[in-house]
């Protein structure tokens, strides 16, 4: 057998080839590891922008419109809270100049629950235009829906959108049974 000292050209060429194939596949593994991050952080913004107006929504002060406060009536379809409807610029770091533009609105639509078997008592939703919708409406919606929607523009220019949808009883938050009964857990330490 032929021992030979040291490696041929072809050898060489043949391991070099091999690993650039295996550092460039490694280098497009971590390239799409951050694109994936990225995408996940702007979805994730948005889903927390659509949260925070499902709770601005749901948090009033009164029933009946009244002037100056936060009413359950005022709650209408891009209407209705302390955050507003339209574009929200969210910094995605402590570099003022790296924002990511949002556009928020939201969809209300107003249920009743009415009779319709003519038995005098309640026993279905509807909305605008269904059948059995009062003709002559309550002062106060029984039920809101609210289908909020944040969308933006990723980084490879696509269109993406988050939707939250969400129920709205008109019951005062101060008086709702979560509120009323609420627990709390303190632990102490040894």
């Amino acid at each position: 057998m032929l021992k030979v000292n040291g490696f041929t050209l072809v050898e060489i060429l043949v391991a070099s080839l091999i690993i650039m194939m295996g550092v460039t596949g490694y280098v497009t593994l971590q390239s799409q590891y951050v694109m994936a991050d990225n995408a996940i952080n702007l979805r994730y913004l948005a889903m927390q922008l659509a949260q925070e107006k499902v709770d601005d929504l749901g948090f009033f002060e009164q029933i009946q419109t009244t002037v100056g406060k936060y009413s359950y009536n005022n709650i209408k379809s891009n209407s209705g809270g302390t955050i507003a409807a339209g574009p929200i610029y969210v910094a995605l770091s402590a570099n003022s100049n790296n924002t990511q533009l949002y556009h928020m609105n939201w969809k209300i639509v107003d249920y009743f629950y009415v009779d319709t078997d003519s038995d005098t008592k309640a026993d279905s939703w509807v909305k605008v235009g269904e059948p059995f919708y009062p003709s002559k409406l309550p002062r106060v919606a029984d039920l809101k829906t609210a289908k909020v929607e944040v969308s933006w523009i990723n980084n490879s220019g696509v269109g993406k959108k988050v939707t939250i949808l969400s129920q709205i009883a008109p019951i005062l938050p101060s008086n709702s049974f979560h509120t009323k009964f609420r627990t709390t857990s303190t632990s102490a330490s040894p």
